[in-house]
């Protein structure tokens, strides 16, 4: 249980769910689904983004040092090329977004201001394509664009925000609710509750018909956000999954599949494009201590199921059989190399790293892999020069600065490892702390002028308003 848990003890409590889920999901009355052009009202004002941002990073940190975002670099880079795919459909971009997965095995998915995008576990689980896990996550982009979040929380003026961000965490992290949170909400704004409701199921509407032109101009199926819906309200209907976070927070009827249809009405239909959903749900399963399984079993998941049971032999044997059908496949091929280090054979499994990364020269996750397998190996300088050059492409990743941290405390490198603690404290969202290192470094005089200069810049800065 959380943290923050203690302070909030947590019960079902429904208009507590709703409302919550109206200050996630927002309000924006002003805008009629009669109009062709759905204005992107304060897009245009970099205070606005400023402030969206702030609000929006608070609350994924407070996930994150809860330990509730799932941080595998690979998983997260398939989630992120998904959305990066679908925001080229913008017409004008002016957030930078973050899509992430959240442990939880809820049927959810949320937006927060500031582009933050949150997708659960569970409903990864229930997405049979990447078509439908699009569909979800265009719908979640919609109504940060249509400002829908900010638009809730500027509403509850009387709600105090750190509180506010605090109780958004735990129902997110933990499907609940309290009486405890109930008795802060309900005096700043419990009082429009039916409102609230019903603003959101207008938002609903509004989200899904900017997803379904971002699913278009990506070059994914838009039927698959109807598709989606209607799973998920037969599911409920049948008392399948009697309760269904998604619905709750996103209500579902046949009117709004209804709306979704006829827009679709002349889109011609398309033949299901390969692609390695599959595959990354067999991976996310066999990486994540979930208890979620796939309903189908597939060669891959029994691949990973014997090498979660020690049987490196016969599992080489399936994923070599597997790489013949996709050889580029980046999960065969990380799974393999995986197979590889269990079995000790680290020079062949830094070659096969090395020729992946010649492949997809970005990839956080196999350079960060060969930088361990490398330390492993007691090759220090080979790892640092691997751990500078993914700094230098991921340098907002954490990750990247902990690989640093253990390189530079291996080669009894001080100054440099202090350096790169405080570098993760930084970009990990503790700059006050991380300040705190930067004076310590700047005080000691053992840094040269440029990096001093650097330090210097960001001792400076008011980390209140970053």
């Amino acid at each position: 249980m959380i943290r923050l848990m203690s302070l909030i003890s947590l019960r079902r409590s429904a208009w507590l769910k709703l409302l919550l889920a109206g200050c996630v999901i927002g309000v924006f009355a002003s805008i009629s689904t009669a109009d062709l052009e759905l204005p992107l009202l304060g897009q245009n004002s970099t205070l606005q983004l400023k402030k969206e941002d702030k609000l929006g990073r608070a609350l994924y940190q407070r996930l994150k040092q809860n330990g509730y975002v799932v941080e595998d670099p690979l998983l997260s880079r398939y989630l992120s090329d998904i959305g990066e795919n679908l925001l080229s459909g913008l017409d004008n971009r002016f957030r930078d977004y973050r899509f992430y997965l959240v442990r939880n095995n809820s049927v959810n998915a949320f937006a927060t201001p500031g582009g933050y995008i949150g997708i659960n576990l569970g409903l990864i689980a229930m997405a049979q394509s990447e078509d439908e896990l699009a569909a979800v996550m265009a719908h979640e982009i919609a109504h940060v664009e249509l400002m829908h979040g900010m638009q809730m929380l500027e509403k509850a003026e009387k709600v105090n925000m750190i509180g506010m961000i605090s109780i958004l965490a735990a129902v997110i992290a933990s499907g609940g609710n309290s009486d405890a949170a109930g008795a802060l909400l309900y005096g700043g704004a419990a009082g429009s509750t039916q409102a609230m409701i019903n603003f959101t199921r207008t938002n609903e509407y509004e989200a899904d018909r900017l997803g379904i032109e971002l699913l278009k101009k990506s070059n994914y199926d838009p039927a698959a956000m109807a598709s989606f819906l209607s799973k998920l309200q037969q599911k409920e209907q049948s008392g399948e999954l009697s309760t269904i976070e998604y619905i709750r927070t996103h209500p579902i009827g046949s009117n709004r599949i209804g709306e979704i249809l006829s827009r679709l009405f002349n889109w011609p239909k398309s033949s299901p494009k390969p692609r390695r959903y599959q595959q990354f749900k067999d991976y996310l399963f066999y990486s994540q201590s979930t208890g979620l399984r796939t309903v189908q079993k597939t060669e891959f998941s029994n691949t990973l199921d014997l090498l979660r049971n020690g049987q490196y032999d016969q599992a080489e044997e399936n994923i070599r059989q597997l790489l013949k059908q996709d050889p580029d496949s980046l999960w065969y091929n990380s799974t393999l190399a995986e197979i590889l280090e269990f079995q000790q054979r680290h020079n062949e499994a830094i070659a096969l790293y090395q020729s992946q990364l010649l492949l997809y020269p970005d990839d956080l996750a196999l350079g960060s892999r060969l930088v361990k397998v490398l330390i492993k190996q007691e090759r220090f300088e080979p790892a640092l020069e691997q751990a500078l050059e993914l700094k230098a492409r991921h340098s907002s990743n954490p990750g990247v600065y902990s690989l640093l941290v253990d390189i530079y405390d291996k080669q009894g490198e001080t100054v440099f490892k202090q350096l790169a603690e405080a570098d993760y404290h930084w970009v990990n969202g503790n700059q006050a702390y991380a300040q705190k290192l930067y004076k310590k470094l700047v005080a000691d005089g053992e840094l040269d002028p440029a990096r001093e200069a650097r330090l210097s810049e960001r001792i400076e800065k008011d980390v209140n308003n970053l």
